[in-house]
């Protein structure tokens, strides 16, 4: 085996591990897209029922000023029914009150629904917060969990990393450009051995692409004196001692 390649499969080895540790500091921090939606979730329940709340009280607000309003037409006909001079006005007069007393009765009973129904909107509100706050403090626990296994993940790899670089210090530069240019085609190992498809018929196959080996190329891997790259896939080839 040539004496690169053997140092290249060191370095393949860390960039192995370090792909899987980069995977799953990806994946982590996806985790607690449940929690979030859990919580937007939470907040958007508390918000609707502040909006319900919102038109309640502004009906309610309304409800009472028309209450004033006809307390101002009461009096009016009060005044007018006492200065009336005629059977007939005093009627008319006395209509009007009982008419605007009725329909204040009606109000103020509409404003004493809505005020119960308020009531009600703000247990709910209270359960919603509260609801909402033990969502929000169980997001925050598991994001410093996780934040706390991404921190690791970053310093496992910051640590692979520098002995990666370490080890292609002793790396030819030219054999570790070749390495570098076929790790950048293809999504897996960049150095693979070739195998013999039957142990009978002595035929060699790239284990990356399981394109078939001359025996030219054979000789070449035996031989260990350069590098070999694969026909069809490019990959680095070597003969297994």
């Amino acid at each position: 085996m040539h004496h690169s390649i053997e140092k290249l499969l060191g370095v393949q080895k860390f960039d192995r591990e370090i792909s899987l540790l980069e995977e799953a500091k990806i994946r982590r921090p996806m985790e607690l897209s449940d929690d979030l939606r859990k919580v937007n979730a939470g907040k958007a329940s508390v918000s609707a029922v502040e909006e319900v709340i919102k038109s309640c009280r502004m009906d309610i607000d309304k409800g009472e000023l028309q209450v004033k309003e006809l307390d101002g037409e009461i009096e009016k006909s009060k005044i007018a029914m006492n200065g009336s001079k005629t059977n007939e006005e005093f009627s008319i007069c006395k209509g009007q009150i009982e008419k605007h007393e009725e329909s204040q009765g009606t109000l103020e009973e509409n404003v004493l629904e809505l005020m119960s129904h308020l009531d009600t909107l703000q247990g709910k509100k209270e359960e919603a917060e509260r609801e909402l706050a033990d969502i929000e403090k169980a997001y925050q626990r598991k994001e410093s969990e996780v934040n706390g296994l991404v921190s690791g993940l970053e310093s496992r790899i910051g640590g692979l990393k520098e002995e990666r670089g370490e080890l292609s210090v002793d790396i030819d530069q030219d054999h570790l450009d070749i390495y570098e240019r076929v790790r950048s085609k293809v999504d897996a190992d960049s150095v693979v051995p070739v195998h013999k498809k039957d142990e009978g018929e002595g035929v060699f196959f790239c284990q990356g692409c399981y394109m078939r080996v001359t025996k030219q190329e054979l000789t070449q891997l035996a031989l260990a004196q350069e590098l070999l790259t694969c026909r069809s896939c490019s990959r680095l080839l070597y003969l297994e001692d």
